[in-house]
């Protein structure tokens, strides 16, 4: 029997606030077309088989190594496991299609972008739309949407901006010709034409119910836009300048120039942005030593590993909201809760 290839998927692959679940919800107007929330559901079978990025209780390393021996002493080919998770993934998604009556299965997880290589292994059939966007404005809506002036949580998004343009620079330069890119910017300006050109990607004709989605069904789940897309019933240019508000405010400003210089000027050029003008834009960065700025390297920092300095930076920050325009009383109580912070330290080490 010949192996399941994926010829009834399609994949979206983007940063996480880009437009995806817009984008979604304008293919699953589509008759053929069944999709739901966020499924993440490739992520543990392809994780199963790496040496990094993955930690469980029984051992992660250990199974590998178990999974690795099985495969040489009892399997027919190497190829086994991959025909064993592509079963997974025909048994799953062609549940759900059969469940619904539709032929294709849209499946918007952005965190596969850790995966491309992967899935383009697995699913050669398979359709994979590549979703770029100016990564200010990924960055200026997750700060507005997830972190809200809680920067101590900055750092669970640190893979959605700092790592996935270069990886999803890496599997457009992969895929090449068997891909397709969209441009965010691109595609709310002229959703009509987009769309058709991704019909034609798709091996589908284009519909009328799909660019205005208004009686297109929400996709199932929790997994998904929290905001944003339920706002219009039809692809809309009103957020494609907002990330210009970063420049409003000094913290927002700060970790914009910053986020700028982590991706880095090359990548950004790779997916069509240009670091000079995105910065031009912006104007220049505030003095990234002011008390009341919160630095960008310790928001991406878990609070668990900050060494002494970062954490009297951490006190810093917190002791000038105390204490606004009053520097020598920020630092004065910035130094009273780092000498206790470390005061604890000791006795704890000392068993007192």
């Amino acid at each position: 029997m010949e192996p399941y290839l994926g010829d009834n998927l399609i994949f979206i692959i983007s940063q996480p606030r880009s437009g995806s679940t817009m984008l979604q919800r304008v293919l699953s107007g589509h008759s053929d077309i069944q999709t739901t929330a966020e499924t993440w559901m490739m992520l543990h079978p392809i994780y199963g088989m790496r040496t990094s990025g993955i930690e469980t209780e029984y051992n992660a390393t250990w199974s590998r190594q178990a999974m690795l021996e099985f495969l040489e002493n009892y399997a027919t080919s190497t190829d086994v496991l991959d025909d064993a998770i592509r079963a997974y993934a025909n048994v799953l998604y062609g549940h759900v299609l059969s469940k619904n009556f539709k032929r294709l299965f849209l499946d918007k997880t952005p965190r596969y972008f850790f995966i491309i290589p992967e899935l383009y292994r697995l699913f050669p059939k398979a359709k994979f739309i590549f979703l770029l966007r100016n990564p200010l404005a990924v960055l200026q809506s997750e700060l507005t949407t997830y972190v809200k002036n809680d920067w101590k949580i900055l750092g669970w998004f640190k893979p959605d901006l700092v790592e996935a343009p270069l990886l999803i620079q890496q599997g457009i330069e992969l895929l090449g010709k068997d891909g397709h890119v969209v441009r965010y910017e691109s595609f709310v300006e002229d959703p009509e034409r987009q769309t058709a050109d991704l019909c034609r990607y798709l091996g589908i004709d284009m519909q009328a119910s799909m660019v205005d989605y208004s009686s297109t069904p929400a996709p199932k789940g929790g997994m998904n836009d929290p905001v944003g897309v339920h706002r219009h019933s039809r692809p809309k240019t009103d957020s494609s300048d907002n990330w210009k508000k970063l420049a409003e405010d000094p913290q927002s400003l700060h970790f914009a120039h910053e986020y700028l210089d982590a991706v880095g000027p090359s990548t950004l050029a790779s997916i069509g942005y240009s670091t000079g003008d995105l910065k031009q834009v912006l104007g220049p960065p505030p003095d990234a030593m002011d008390p009341s700025i919160y630095p960008w390297q310790l928001a991406l920092r878990p609070w668990q590993k900050w060494n002494l300095k970062e954490r009297y930076r951490a006190e810093l920050y917190a002791s000038s909201l105390r204490h606004p325009g009053n520097p020598m009383m920020s630092r004065l109580g910035a130094r009273r809760r780092w000498l206790q912070f470390i005061n604890r330290e000791i006795r704890a080490a000392f068993g007192n």
